[in-house]
């Protein structure tokens, strides 16, 4: 192969590499496809997905003797808040947590302004996943209050601070589509 040929190959490589990288970052800003799928599973922070808090409410995060990281709640109610690059419409949010039997715990986005306005539904223990429960929770984020581009959720269960029970949540994952 003679020097002309290998520049001209370096030189194409550089300049693509850029490229590709501005249509990377364009899509993740965009998301083009129309779907995006996020999760927070409590071991290193997420861009998407804030920790639970406030602090004091909800614990540190731990690790259980099965590896799994988590989160104590025991205080309610505790927030966190949803990070969209781009305008949704709908968010499906799977929750694995673990709860005591009977304990209600409900889920939802802030609606309709700032104040205390959510729109909550009950997690209910559709799975098993390695002795978590696994629920699902369908939001339309068409009246969901957007603030820079973050939705704050609030997962309630009252009367939880007086039981001396607490709620464990280990995985947090939300699929958004336009």
């Amino acid at each position: 192969m003679n020097l002309s040929k290998l520049r001209k190959i370096i030189r194409v490589i550089v300049i693509a590499i850029p490229i590709f990288a501005l249509v990377w970052i364009v899509n993740k800003n965009f998301v083009f496809s129309g779907h995006m799928e996020v999760e927070y599973n409590f071991d290193k922070t997420s861009p998407f997905i804030s920790v639970l808090k406030p602090a004091g409410r909800a614990l540190e995060v731990e690790r259980g003797e099965d590896g799994d990281y988590f989160q104590k709640i025991i205080i309610d109610p505790v927030y966190f808040d949803l990070y969209m690059p781009t305008e949704f419409n709908k968010v499906k949010l799977i929750f694995v947590y673990e709860a005591p039997v009977g304990r209600e715990v409900k889920v939802g986005p802030q609606v309709f302004g700032p104040g205390w306005n959510y729109n909550l539904e009950e997690l209910t223990c559709g799975e098993r996943y390695n002795n978590w429960c696994v629920s699902e929770l369908d939001f339309d984020l068409n009246e969901s209050f957007l603030n820079n581009k973050k939705i704050n959720f609030m997962i309630s269960s009252p009367g939880l601070d007086k039981s001396g029970e607490e709620i464990k949540i280990t995985k947090i994952r939300a699929e958004l589509t336009k």
